[in-house]
């Protein structure tokens, strides 16, 4: 479908199509590198949700079982912690991304900025976030919504697992990116919290919600992009079966477990809808 964006920046356009298809044609090359690379990386055995709950058998995926309280998604084998800054290394923008048939990290800017991504969310901080304040986004890369946001007159922050990418980020975009897995690092209070396509990857939800409700300050807001099953599909997510994929994506969540993360943190749901292009669905939380 064409779109606005596509008319105003044809170049760019014409860039990333070709781009795309160059990346669908290398994708087995990618699938197999991304195979042997990831092979080594430790894993856990989980039995429990987050919630404390019993994992029920999930017949659709086996790797993953459902919650008996809250109805959440959780990857059975999930990476130990010490394992997730080789997982999310330069390497994963070079060849997972790759293997899926998207464009590495160099080119995620444009294609943000023309399949619309970059606008929606800056639009939601618009619409739910204060008009100035300190900013920090979770998994910020490739920079470009801090980028804009510190062109618009925010303090911003932005935090990735592997040194590698946070200096990619910092000499791309001038902002300032801290390296260390969240929650866990130490950061100053904000105003407007970010995490587009994060939360799915945390080992610990929990410990991610009330980490972020201490950091918020009050009448903070936090903004949350994640897989939220939220229409009973018979199939959950519908046709998005790559949300299951088990080294990547921990969590996957229901309306339910949103609610009940939501109320561990003491923070109020603002709004919850499904995000543009069926990326996933978008959790508006504040702070009184």
């Amino acid at each position: 479908m064409i779109r606005l964006q596509h008319l105003v920046h044809p170049a760019r356009t014409a860039k990333v199509l070709w781009q795309y298809v160059v990346h669908r044609a290398t994708m087995p090359f990618y699938g197999y590198v991304a195979r042997r690379k990831t092979r080594s990386i430790a894993r856990a055995q989980r039995n429990q949700c987050w919630c404390g709950g019993e994992l029920l058998p999930f017949r659709l995926h086996p790797e993953y079982g459902q919650c008996a309280i809250c109805s959440c998604y959780v990857a059975r084998r999930p990476p130990l912690p010490e394992g997730l800054a080789t997982l999310y290394s330069l390497d994963y923008w070079h060849v997972r991304q790759r293997m899926r048939g998207h464009p590495p990290i160099e080119a995620r800017g444009d294609l943000y900025r023309i399949d619309g991504r970059l606008d929606y969310w800056l639009g939601l901080v618009a619409k739910y976030g204060p008009a100035q304040g300190r900013a920090i986004e979770i998994g910020c890369a490739p920079g470009v919504l801090l980028a804009e946001l510190q062109r618009r007159g925010y303090e911003c922050i932005g935090v990735e697992v592997d040194p590698g990418v946070a200096d990619w980020i910092r000499c791309q975009v001038n902002v300032d990116v801290r390296e260390g897995q969240f929650p866990g690092l130490q950061l100053p209070t904000c105003d407007l919290f970010l995490a587009f396509d994060v939360l799915e990857h945390i080992p610990d939800p929990e410990g991610f919600v009330r980490e972020l409700q201490c950091l918020l300050r009050p009448g903070g807001v936090a903004i949350i992009q994640t897989p939220i099953e939220r229409h009973d599909y018979e199939r959950p997510f519908g046709r998005r079966r790559e949300f299951f994929d088990d080294l990547e994506h921990l969590f996957l969540f229901t309306d339910k477990s949103i609610v009940a993360l939501a109320a561990l943190s003491g923070l109020r749901i603002v709004n919850l809808e499904d995000c543009m292009n069926g990326l996933g669905q978008v959790c508006v939380l504040s702070k009184s």
